[in-house]
């Protein structure tokens, strides 16, 4: 059964929303970092700045602490609200083209190390550490974890009731995206929502591992020092899986790691079926396969079905059969998280933009991936496996400072 609880969320006052609240950082570019941190003085930017603006003389402990100061500020001066009452809070997304809805609460870090919540990607310890690191001191995450399951029609009106009411807060943002919240913080309206999650066997992380896994180091490291700091929950935002959308991850690489072109396709083609294709031909890659673009042409590449495990559902992932035959026999890579020649682009300009980047000159060769379903999500989940880095890129991408969770 699933646990959620209510907690305080810390959230700005609602005329300030929507200059507060932004995207992660790795969505910015640096001039528009740059731009934010001079023009807007309340946004959530200017608390993590010590992150941003790095001074490698100065220790990572000293810019948690200063993290922790600017937030302390922003609470002395109202820009944040505590709320006074635990409370789950409905939390709606909406842009022109999609929409997401679910709900905002305090996730069980025992659900999460008995595996009721279940991982699809592995983990870095020197990341876990960092960001473990970073909230002990800091005592607040601003950003939730991304977590679904099955749809339940029973959970799905009772969030429909709650929204006829007024939000707690709305605001939108300058890329036309409307953002919604509702506060229930009636005990027994929480109770019957909380029932609803227990009817749940599994959670399922879809985007924020690290952070999960950094609150339960904390928790496990806090827990056995003192009873006074209890970590036992992080915050997630929890929606159906029926509306989360997952496109392809793309790669495009540079260099041939010594090979020939044809020794290149002739190591390729011990493993794959290789058809050229037509320049024009723009249909996706049949199951099996995935797609290439070099040396000017396009190129079905499919696994021969002698080599694929087909009792192994890490086999029907272009991810990972483009990593462990391809990436890291023949181009070399042993670890595609930080191999400089292999960029990862889940733009969507799908082939023609692999096309564009390949013929640029700036990369070799790149591949065409399918998006990974949610199907092939879970059953690797399920069977306790774990995917290849930036196998999927998943919405709700969620904004930071929507709601703060204090640790």
């Amino acid at each position: 059964m699933a646990q959620i609880v209510p907690f305080n969320a810390v959230r700005p006052k609602e005329n300030l929303a929507a200059n507060f609240c932004s995207k992660s950082v790795e969505f910015y570019t640096k001039s528009e970092l740059n731009d934010i941190l001079k023009h807007n003085e309340t946004s959530f930017v200017h608390i993590i700045k010590p992150n941003l603006l790095k001074d490698k003389s100065s220790p990572p402990t000293k810019r948690y602490q200063a993290v922790k100061k600017n937030y302390e500020s922003f609470r002395q001066k109202g820009v944040l609200i505590k709320d006074k009452k635990a409370s789950l809070y409905i939390y709606e997304i909406k842009n022109p083209n999609q929409s997401f809805c679910g709900i905002l609460a305090g996730i069980s870090v025992e659900d999460y190390k008995n595996g009721l919540i279940k991982r699809h990607e592995d983990t870095i310890e020197k990341r876990e550490k960092i960001f473990k690191n970073f909230i002990k001191i800091a005592r607040f995450n601003s950003e939730p974890v991304l977590i679904t399951h099955n749809p339940s029609q029973n959970l799905t009106d009772l969030i429909s009731e709650y929204k006829t009411k007024s939000p707690t807060a709305e605001f939108t943002t300058s890329e036309n995206e409307c953002h919604k919240l509702w506060r229930i913080d009636a005990p027994k309206e929480i109770l019957s929502i909380q029932k609803e999650y227990e009817t749940i066997s599994s959670l399922y992380i879809a985007d924020g591992h690290h952070r999960s896994a950094s609150s339960v180091l904390l928790s496990r490291e806090e827990k056995s020092s003192s009873d006074i700091q209890r970590t036992d929950y992080f915050m997630g935002y929890i929606i159906p899986e029926n509306e989360l959308v997952i496109k392809a991850y793309n790669r495009v690489f540079s260099g041939l790691n010594g090979l020939s072109e044809d020794e290149f396709l002739g190591l390729l083609k011990a493993d794959f079926e290789v058809y050229p294709e037509s320049n024009e031909d723009s249909k996706e890659s049949s199951k099996n396969s995935f797609r290439m673009y070099f040396k000017g042409q396009f190129y079905s590449v499919s696994l021969r079905d002698i080599t694929r495990k087909k009792n192994n559902p890490l086999f029907g992932l272009d991810a990972y059969v483009l990593q462990e035959f391809i990436l890291k026999p023949i181009l070399g890579v042993k670890n595609p998280r930080n191999d400089k020649r292999l960029i990862y682009s889940a733009n969507d300009g799908g082939m023609l933009g692999i096309k564009s980047a390949v013929d640029s000159e700036k990369f070799t060769l790149g591949f065409g991936l399918k998006p990974v379903t949610l199907t092939q999500l879970k059953m690797i989940a399920d069977a306790g496996l774990v995917m290849p880095p930036k196998s999927t890129y998943i919405f709700p991408k969620l904004m930071s400072g929507i709601t703060i969770y204090e640790f």
